[in-house]
């Protein structure tokens, strides 16, 4: 893949665990450092970094020495639900990467630690909504589901099912467009949840093939639903960060 720059990962952090993998250490650091690691207690060590965890969208935990690693976990920020949403809510994370190396004394000349993104990202688009529903007033709003709340500090989904509910506004050519927004890795099939005034008007299960609605790790899913005539939905998934352009089909 592409090397990653210190503008798409702006903080690292490095928990250092023991052959127990109880919790000793962590350290802020950059990318490309060369970092010593001076425990000479410890002939073999667990090193986990978290790229961008400290950008506020998510809460890390506050590890004590000697807490296991397997007790760690990178957390989902819950939200007051602004709908009758299915499940709770939770904002969406930042863009997550991580990496996990064993490393021992005898890697004497070090080990390089590679991380990678831990999200996926989504944007939705809806084309002749309000005519769909029959009015233009009122709010309308996307709630897609679901993926757990937390990761462990393998990078492996935990917790509770959430929901997110991402902002979403009508453009020029009046199609409803949500923001393009994080999630955390899923094997889940994908439900988007469409509501006008709180009320469900439909859900969005599957494309127009009858396959279901997948979210790839790094990479952006793409989701078009068009209401005009029947429902159609086409899905593309694209590189992180380069949008889908939906043409009039």
């Amino acid at each position: 893949g592409k090397e990653v720059g210190s503008e798409t990962v702006k903080d690292v952090t490095l928990y250092i665990f023991d052959e127990n993998k109880k919790f000793i250490d962590f350290r802020q650091v950059t990318l490309w450092e060369s970092v010593i690691l001076d425990y000479p207690d410890h002939d073999t060590l667990t090193l986990v970094a978290w790229g961008n965890c400290k950008q506020g969208h998510q809460t890390m935990p506050a590890l004590q020495k000697g807490d296991y690693l397997e007790t760690a976990f990178v957390s989902l920020i819950q939200t007051q639900a602004r709908k009758i949403s299915l499940i709770p809510e939770a904002g969406s994370p930042d863009d997550l990467f991580h990496g996990i190396v064993n490393i021992t004394t005898d890697d004497a000349s070090g080990k390089q630690l590679d991380i990678r993104r831990k999200t996926s990202g989504v944007v939705i688009t809806t084309r002749y909504l309000k005519e769909y529903v029959g009015t233009t007033e009122g709010e309308f709003s996307y709630s897609l589901r679901k993926s757990s709340d937390k990761l462990d500090f393998y990078g492996k989904p935990n917790g509770m099912d959430i929901s997110y509910c991402p902002d979403a506004s009508f453009n020029g050519t009046d199609d409803f467009v949500s923001s393009i927004f994080n999630i955390l890795p899923t094997d889940a099939n994908i439900k988007i949840d469409i509501f006008h005034q709180d009320v469900l008007q439909t859900t969005i299960v599957s494309d127009n093939q009858g396959r279901p609605i997948r979210a790839v790790e790094g990479r952006l899913l793409n989701v078009f639903i068009n209401f005009k005539g029947n429902i159609s939905v086409s899905v593309s998934v694209t590189r992180w960060g380069e949008k889908e352009i939906w043409k009039e089909f």
